[in-house]
C-alpha cells in the first residue's frame, strides 16, 4: 500500500508523482504550498523553506514552480519581506478575498493559508488574527473544528483604504533615466507591460504635482505598490529610488539593456535583472515578470472567494 510523501517545503502529508523529468524532477501537490516541481536533490535551508513555500503558494504561472539549486534565490527574491503592520493587511485583504459577501464569514484556513500571508506558520498568522479582532476589524468565532473569520463594517473601510495606498494600490513607480534616447523603452515596452498586467505607471517627469520633486518622488514611492527600475544610462537616481523602495519591503523589477548589463553597480548585480535586448523583448519580459512576481492586479471590492 502506497503512502503520500510529505511536503518537502512545509513537512506536511502531500500527494506527488513524477515531474516533467520522471528522473529527476518530482511535481508535488500540498494544500499548504500550491502546486511545485522540486529538482532531486535541491539543497533546502532550514530558515528559508517558509520563503519557498510563500514563493510557491503565491504563484500565479500557469506552470508550477520549479525548485532547484540554480533558481531558489529568484523563488526568494520574488516573496516580499512584510512587517508585522504589513501582514496584518496581508491577512486582512486575504480574508476579503474569500469573503463571499460582506457580513459572511471567511473560508480562510489559518493552517493551510499562512505561506499567503508570508509567515513562519499558523502560530503565527493566528497571532495576527488575534491583533485584528483586537483592533475591531475583524470577529472570530471558534468551533470544534475550525475559526471562522469574518471583517466588521472598520474591517471592510480598513480594506479601501489598504487599497487606496501601498501595496495594495494599482500605482507602479517607474525609475529609469529621462532622456529621449529611452523614451521609446518606456512608451513602447514599460508602459504597455505594466498596463497589460492591469497596474498603472507612474513616471515623475510625467507627473503633474506642485511639490518639492524629492518630497514628490518619495511620496509617490510610498503610494506605489512595487517599482520598475531600468538600469540603462546608470542613472544614481534609479539606484537611490530602488533602495528607498526595498526599505519599504515592497518588490523592485530590476531591468537593464544587454549591453550595458557589466556597467551595473556590483551591490546590485545580485539581484535577479531582465536583461534586454530589444524592446519587444523589455516589454514580453516585462509583462511575464510583473505577473509572475505580484498577480494578476489589484482586485476592486468587495471580492469573492476565488
Amino acid at each position: 500500500m502506497s503512502t503520500k510523501p510529505v511536503c518537502p517545503l512545509c513537512n506536511q502529508l502531500a500527494e506527488g508523482r513524477d515531474g516533467p523529468n520522471q528522473h529527476f524532477d518530482i511535481l508535488y501537490v500540498c494544500k499548504r504550498c500550491g502546486r511545485f516541481i522540486l529538482h532531486q536533490g535541491t539543497f533546502l535551508e532550514k530558515g528559508q523553506t517558509y520563503l519557498l513555500s510563500a514563493a510557491c503558494r503565491r504563484w500565479t504561472g500557469d506552470e508550477p514552480p520549479r525548485v532547484a539549486d540554480v533558481n531558489i534565490a529568484w523563488l526568494l527574491s520574488s516573496v516580499p519581506r512584510f512587517t508585522v503592520a504589513e501582514q496584518m493587511n496581508e491577512l486582512l485583504q486575504l480574508i476579503a478575498r474569500k469573503t463571499l459577501r460582506i457580513g459572511a464569514s471567511a473560508a480562510v484556513n489559518l493552517e493551510e493559508d499562512y505561506p499567503l500571508v508570508v509567515v513562519r506558520d499558523a502560530q503565527e498568522a493566528r497571532f495576527l488574527a488575534d491583533a485584528l479582532v483586537t483592533q475591531g476589524l475583524v470577529q472570530k468565532a471558534e468551533t470544534m473544528q475550525t475559526t471562522d473569520l469574518s471583517l466588521t463594517v472598520s474591517g471592510w473601510e480598513r480594506i479601501q483604504e489598504i487599497r487606496q495606498s501601498g501595496r495594495a494600490s494599482s500605482l507602479v513607480f517607474v525609475a529609469m533615466r529621462f532622456h529621449e534616447s529611452t523614451e521609446k523603452l518606456y512608451s513602447e515596452a514599460i508602459e504597455p507591460a505594466i498596463r497589460e498586467a492591469r497596474y498603472e505607471p507612474i513616471r515623475i517627469d510625467k507627473h503633474e504635482h506642485v511639490n518639492r520633486i524629492d518630497d514628490e518622488i518619495i511620496g509617490q514611492i510610498r503610494r506605489s505598490r512595487f517599482m520598475v527600475a531600468d538600469f540603462t544610462g546608470q542613472r544614481p537616481g534609479v539606484y537611490f529610488e530602488s533602495g528607498l523602495m526595498m526599505g519599504l519591503g515592497r518588490n523592485v523589477i530590476w531591468m537593464c539593456s544587454k549591453a550595458e548589463l557589466e556597467k551595473v553597480h556590483f551591490d546590485v548585480r545580485q539581484y535577479n535583472f531582465i536583461v534586454w535586448e530589444s524592446l519587444p523583448d523589455a516589454r514580453v519580459q516585462l509583462r511575464n515578470r510583473i505577473l509572475a512576481i505580484e498577480g494578476e492586479g489589484p482586485r476592486t471590492f468587495p471580492n469573492h472567494a476565488s
